[in-house]
């Protein structure tokens, strides 16, 4: 498989202003590939990151849908995170030089809102998956 191969990559993203990245992870059971804490180097905010990259399907949503029922299964983290101040981003990062498409179905909107997360979608005409070899066009 080349760069151009059908991939895309979901992102978790959360900000705090008072929680840490240990007491998130904590919370989620999963470890951050990207973060900081609130004061470390100057920070005003925590920022919590997971990645994940997904090969040879178009359903993006699909998956979008499986990250907010895993959030919200999680022991309402979303509603304690809204309240106290902080924010929650599901984000579709998808590769500019592939056609790939999905429908954002009515259930999967309903439960962002639910959760208070937004739904974000990006393009990166350069985005490669992180196992393409460099040689790869």
């Amino acid at each position: 498989m080349n760069s151009h191969s059908e991939f895309y990559a979901i992102r978790v993203l959360i900000k705090h202003p008072s929680w840490t990245v240990a007491e998130i992870t904590a919370r989620l059971s999963e470890e951050p590939d990207y973060s900081w804490s609130v004061g470390e180097r100057g920070k005003t905010e925590t920022m919590w990151s997971s990645e994940s990259y997904t090969r040879g399907q178009r359903f993006f949503f699909d998956e979008v849908r499986n990250v907010l029922e895993w959030i919200q299964s999680r022991d309402g983290f979303a509603r304690e995170l809204n309240i106290s101040g902080g924010s929650l981003s599901v984000i579709v990062n998808l590769p500019g030089v592939v056609n790939l498409g999905c429908t954002l179905e009515p259930e999967t909107m309903q439960l962002a809102v639910l959760l208070g997360a937004s739904v974000g979608v990006e393009v990166f005409p350069n985005m490669r998956h992180p196992d393409a070899q460099s040689s790869e066009t």
